[in-house]
């Protein structure tokens, strides 16, 4: 789709919006004004380049002339559908009264219905501050100015993130949902906690790169004697990534917390360290210390730092006793590969509880083991700022009886396990991953290349309304192709244990 479409979509539901607004409004039902300044946040942020906040559920201190605010930035809105005069005036007067202009430099006015064709600034030049810049030409704004500028940004990624925002927002069951949620009573303005999936880590500030020096010939040499002693075919060359673990694996090395880009070896391990290992397969003459702020702020170099610290995350998850499972691109706990069996870890919140992370299955009837459980997830990571995040979504794994091996029923066993469980199952999963990854104690293992914090709650204004998101609840299900019962895990239903 390309950008006019999309500009096409945001100029219909941006007139749905006016129209919803102005509805309300004549019914004497204002709720809609106070929902509309959390919807223009992303919508603002996107188009001014900005990180505004509403002041109604983010700051004690009274803004009586303003609703939205970047600090940072010092730039302030006034959020409003009523477009007379008066109303403008009023805004000046209170900005200037609190002394406003200390900590704003540029005060918008944006009507949620629309302006009025002209405004008289001569009368709002005594109320202005000294030195402060206001016209209502440029800072009282409606939703065709916004979209005049909306239409001068050049990232069509970015006019389609706001085409979709409008879409959700203004389509006819968020329309519905509100007209019943404003008719029955007011919105409810109070913030609601919410736990976005994601958890904040920290790395070393810097991270070393190197040439390889490896003799390929040698370590090809002994690749092959081993694969003739197995009756396997000898190769003749091996692949770049599995000649340096196999150089690795000669010196006794056995880590992933590399990751090989063209030519050089990059790794948070200390290279210019004489006793570090990994200088028996690099060049030490070109070893390079380099900065990580600096590299990955390069969009070049921003894929291969992470995935030098999803490497770095396995080996992290080792010490937790959770394995990268590559064929899924997944991370879960570990069976026991010499003998497969249930697993419980111990851990403490508010209060102690036990949590399976391996569950056995057995057959209903003949009772012997189907496969195993286990709690996984997938992981990517997102860098805001100058902060790094691990996205963690929960999911399970069905392995075999042996424990390891993907099981041929997994796809029956999980979509039941996905209709057993709601969003709340999900919140606690991910709250329980939070607290393990995030755990140190005397009996945890220092690792120094990576640290992952605990949760980190945020709050929403106006509140979601569950009836638009929650799934309804499912019934128990069953797999078709063999006789078990796929149940809910329960154990993490308590949600004081934190």
């Amino acid at each position: 789709m390309n950008r006019s479409l999309y500009i096409n979509k945001i100029n219909t539901y941006a007139a749905r919006f006016v129209l919803e607004v102005e509805s309300f409004n004549k019914s004497n039902l204002y709720d809609i004004n106070i929902h509309a300044e959390s919807f223009l946040i992303p919508i603002l942020n996107e188009v001014f380049g900005l990180r505004l906040e509403n002041l109604n559920s983010t700051q004690k201190k009274n803004f009586p002339a303003i609703d939205l605010a970047d600090f940072k930035s010092r730039v302030a809105f006034q959020i409003t559908a009523t477009n007379d005069f008066d109303k403008i005036k009023a805004t000046i007067q209170k900005f200037n009264e609190n002394k406003l202009n200390n900590a704003f430099d540029v005060l918008y006015i944006y009507i949620i219905t629309h302006k009025k064709e002209k405004y008289n600034d001569d009368k709002l030049t005594s109320l202005l501050p000294v030195d402060f810049r206001f016209s209502t030409t440029e800072n009282v704004i409606d939703k065709d100015d916004l979209i005049q500028k909306i239409t001068t940004l050049s990232s069509t990624p970015k006019i389609e993130a706001i085409s979709k925002i409008y879409e959700h927002e203004f389509s006819d069951f968020q329309i519905q949902m509100r007209e019943k949620t404003f008719i029955n009573g007011c919105l409810n303005t109070d913030p609601e906690p919410i736990v976005p999936n994601l958890l904040k880590v920290s790395f070393p500030e810097y991270f070393f790169q190197a040439e390889l020096n490896i003799d390929e010939e040698a370590i090809t040499s002994d690749v092959n004697d081993y694969l003739i002693s197995i009756d396997r075919k000898p190769v003749k060359k091996l692949k770049p990534n599995t000649l340096v673990k196999k150089a690795l694996r000669a010196n006794h090395v056995k880590t992933q917390e590399w990751i090989l880009h063209e030519k050089y070896i990059y790794t948070f391990r200390d290279l210019g360290n004489p006793l570090e290992p990994f200088r028996k397969i690099i060049d030490v003459g070109t070893i390079t210390q380099i900065e990580c702020k600096d590299y990955y702020d390069n969009e070049n170099t921003l894929r291969v730092f992470k995935n030098l610290l999803r490497n770095t995350l396995m080996e992290f998850c080792k010490l937790k006793g959770i394995e990268w499972f590559g064929e899924q691109d997944i991370f879960r706990f570990a069976n026991n590969s010499a003998m497969p069996n249930q697993k419980q870890i111990r851990w403490k919140g508010k209060n102690e509880a036990t949590k399976t992370v391996i569950f056995e299955m057995h057959n209903k009837k003949e009772g012997h083991i189907v496969c195993f459980r286990s709690l996984a997830f997938r992981s990517s990571f997102l860098n805001i700022e100058h902060d790094w995040y691990l996205v963690l979504n929960p999911t399970w794994s069905f392995t075999n009886p042996g424990g390891y091996k993907t099981s041929r029923f997994e796809s029956a066993y999980m979509s039941g396990m996905k209709r057993l469980e709601a969003n709340g199952s999900v919140y606690n999963y991910f709250r329980f991953f939070s607290y393990y990854l995030s755990l140190k104690d005397l009996f945890t293992t220092p690792y120094p290349f990576l640290e992952i914090q605990p949760i980190e709650k945020l709050s929403i204004v106006p509140k979601l309304e569950e009836k638009a998101w929650k799934p309804l609840k499912a019934i128990e299900g069953r797999a078709n192709d063999i006789d078990i019962e796929i149940k809910i895990d329960n154990e993490l239903t308590d949600n004081t244990l934190f």
